[in-house]
């Protein structure tokens, strides 16, 4: 496999501004995740993707250079855009007169039952992770944001007196890990009834580290 560039080197994600171009694009990426599914990550080349999407390669050359600038811009519309959500309900200033203990039940259990990836391209995802320093760097600054986030939501638990005398710092890396992992886990392996009772006991399991009784 060719060294890929550092971030800063790719090229700028095309963006299409005609309905056409973004169907297109959208083609792409979707057969994308049916060969990654399907073939494996590395059995799968662009010339598989193109046809799996009824276009010429060099069509799809127009908008990914290649097959792991396609996997880096699923990794941006699939983990990213998950990671915004909660991010966006963590934040201190959405709570209002709300509980933060309810506020991340609530939330532990979205993560559970979040559908935005398919169970296979979590295995290609994970593969990557583990094999390429190029998708692991990208992931892990989601993974950073999302501790970031945490870690402001304990502090903010912390002013009303709510939180136990923890290290808050090392509390965001257990939760994130413990949340994440869990979720991974039930999403890929458990049936929905199952997955309803490791949520449950999850966030159990986090209130209680987590907040005073």
């Amino acid at each position: 496999m060719p060294e890929l560039k550092p971030l800063t080197e790719r090229r700028p994600v095309r963006i299409p501004q005609q309905a056409r171009s973004r169907r297109t694009r959208g083609a792409i990426l979707e057969a994308a995740v049916t060969s990654f599914e399907e073939q494996g990550f590395d059995e799968t080349t662009t010339a598989l993707i193109a046809r799996q999407a009824g276009i010429g390669v060099g069509t799809l050359y127009g908008y990914f250079r290649d097959k792991e600038e396609i996997l880096l811009e699923l990794l941006d519309t699939t983990v990213a855009e998950v990671a915004d959500g909660i991010v966006a309900q963590l934040d201190p200033q959405h709570w209002n007169d709300a509980d933060p203990r309810d506020i991340a039940r609530g939330l532990i259990d979205a993560i559970f039952h979040t559908q935005a990836l398919r169970p296979g391209l979590q295995r290609i995802m994970w593969e990557r992770y583990f094999k390429d320093e190029e998708f692991r760097r990208p992931f892990e600054a989601i993974r950073s944001r999302i501790r970031e986030a945490i870690l402001q939501f304990a502090d903010a638990a912390a002013e009303r007196g709510l939180l136990r005398d923890i290290d808050r710092e090392s509390a965001s890396f257990v939760i994130l890990n413990a949340v994440h992992w869990n979720a991974t886990q039930a999403f890929l392996f458990a049936s929905e009834p199952e997955r309803d009772a490791r949520a449950s006991e999850t966030a159990d399991m986090v209130l209680r580290y987590v907040f005073r009784d």
